[in-house]
């Protein structure tokens, strides 16, 4: 069960946030390319690993935030039908 509702979706978010990485990062490299002579064209698939890493990361961040704002009490938040105090 944890591969299917956990593992799968976040290796989807890093797939994802590699595509859009590595697509930026290899466009702005033939913008420079065609601007100076130099590509820096190899680093792409460097910031497309480091770019699915902060997607993770920042969807991570969001979830989390969320859920405890919402007081899920697995999320370390009060549970909804207990009274602060």
């Amino acid at each position: 069960m944890f591969l299917l509702g956990l593992a799968v979706p976040a290796f989807l978010v890093v797939l994802v946030g590699y595509v859009v990485g590595h697509a930026l990062w290899t466009w702005i490299g033939g913008l420079v390319d065609a601007a100076a002579g130099s590509s820096p064209a190899s680093g792409a698939e460097v910031a497309g690993w480091l770019t699915g890493a902060l997607l993770l990361v920042g969807v991570l961040a969001t979830t989390w935030a969320v859920r405890r704002r919402a007081g899920h009490p697995r999320a370390g938040g009060p549970a909804p039908d207990v009274p602060e105090g």
